[in-house]
């Protein structure tokens, strides 16, 4: 039942029927479907709770505590209970995905589900980007000279609709590339091909780039050679070839990349007026002077959460990571198909950290995701004894405190110095 339940959740997250089918405008779906399935996911929790110990728990939470007490803080009651409701509601779905997903063959399922509501609206983008309407009469983003798809509901700008592609893309290249049958290789080439003509459609410079990363990390990972990086730049040169026309515009002296790296450093005042605690959630297009999103999760993270929000943050995504990353180590024996899949899963983070550079996208499917790299490590885990358990280790916290040193050093040289 639980996994029905997730299946329906996706749905609702992924087609947006709320926000465009008559019959369903305005219905709360969420708040319908999730207490019921974290309450079956809760259950299966009380039976073990020990084996669903991570790292990620903590950080999330305490999160949550920075965001809640930042916007208090920094605002007003009002606006950090307000807060503390969206980001809250984000949590439980982590909790309820690694709850739930307790086999791997709950995941790939889950993964599916995931490619084939990718696919639908890779079918909406493409129909909007051809013929100027989708479903629902939705026609591309108003404003650009080029055609920018977008879809109803989380997916509304052409950038965030652009990374839901990015991640089902990089979903699939283990399923194309991967140990699996000649059919299951043929079926998914085609779904991926279908999310490259999408993001094509949405014509956002982030998703390319971000498609690259992803791709470039890929091949380097999975085949180690120099014929496999060299394929991989081929394929990455022709994305850039072949890519949206708004490709040719991508130097910091373009006036988009300049209003961005503005909004970016007046991010980075922010930081250094208030670098633990930040300028509270919600806030940072109240103060900057274009009233702007960051249009960089990163910038927006550190600006709104302060140094102590930046580092959940990234912790929540370096575990992610890194309980990925271990199930490929040979030494542990760990089942094949769950190697596939910490490498889809290690991929799709590689591809949303480099589309955040560029786009803020910190909503519910995030959160999903990162359930769903939990429970690919956790069934791991409990299948192979020998697998190291993720702890908070000094060595991990010098690598998150790194990473954030690193972004900061580089939207530094792209917003002050404009070296990009």
């Amino acid at each position: 039942m639980a996994i029905l339940l997730i299946y329906l959740y996706l749905l609702a997250l992924y087609v947006r029927p709320q926000d465009w089918i008559p019959a369903f405008l305005d219905l709360p779906t969420a708040y319908l479907i999730i207490p019921f399935c974290l309450t079956l996911g809760f259950m299966e929790y009380r039976r073990e709770p020990e084996k669903f110990q991570l790292p990620q728990d903590k950080l999330i939470l305490l999160y949550l505590l920075v965001i809640f007490v930042s916007t208090y803080y920094n605002v007003d009651s009002d606006h950090a209970f307000e807060q503390l409701e969206l980001f809250a509601k984000r949590t439980v779905v982590f909790f309820m995905v690694i709850w739930s997903l307790t086999s791997r063959e709950r995941i790939y399922g889950v993964v599916w589900v995931m490619l084939l509501l990718s696919l639908f609206l890779a079918y909406q983008a493409i129909l909007q980007g051809v013929t100027g309407e989708s479903w629902g009469g939705l026609t591309p983003y108003p404003g650009y000279s080029d055609i920018r798809v977008r879809w109803y509901g989380d997916w509304d700008g052409p950038n965030v609709f652009g990374i839901l592609f990015v991640m089902a893309y990089a979903i699939t290249l283990d399923l194309v590339f991967g140990a699996y049958g000649v059919l299951t290789r043929l079926f998914t080439l085609c779904f991926m091909v279908s999310y490259a003509v999408a993001i094509y459609f949405t014509n956002s410079r982030g998703a390319v780039l971000a498609l690259a990363c992803a791709t470039l990390f890929y091949f380097k990972d999975r085949f180690r050679s120099i014929f496999a990086v060299l394929a991989a730049l081929a394929l990455v040169g022709g994305m850039f070839m072949f890519g949206p026309s708004r490709m040719s515009e991508i130097s910091s002296g373009e006036s988009s990349a300049h209003e961005r790296t503005w909004l970016w450093e007046q991010g980075l005042q922010m930081l250094e007026d208030n670098p633990i605690l930040g300028v509270g959630r919600g806030q940072f297009v109240k103060k900057v002077d274009l009233h702007l999103i960051a249009h960089n999760n990163y910038v927006q993270n550190f600006a709104e959460t302060g140094l102590l929000g930046f580092f959940c943050f990234i912790g929540l995504l370096w575990f992610s990571f890194k309980g990925n990353m271990i199930l490929s180590d040979p030494k542990y024996e760990v089942d094949p198909k769950l190697v596939s899949l910490g490498r889809m899963m290690m991929a799709t983070l590689i591809g949303y950290t480099a589309a955040t550079f560029f786009v803020v996208m910190e909503l519910d499917l995030l959160y999903f995701f990162l359930g769903l790299s939990a429970s690919v490590y956790l069934v791991a885990a409990r299948q192979h004894a020998a697998l190291p358990r993720l702890q908070l280790t000094k060595w991990d916290a010098q690598i998150i405190i790194g990473v954030m040193i690193a972004l900061i050093g580089m939207i530094w040289l792209a917003a002050v110095k404009e070296i990009v």
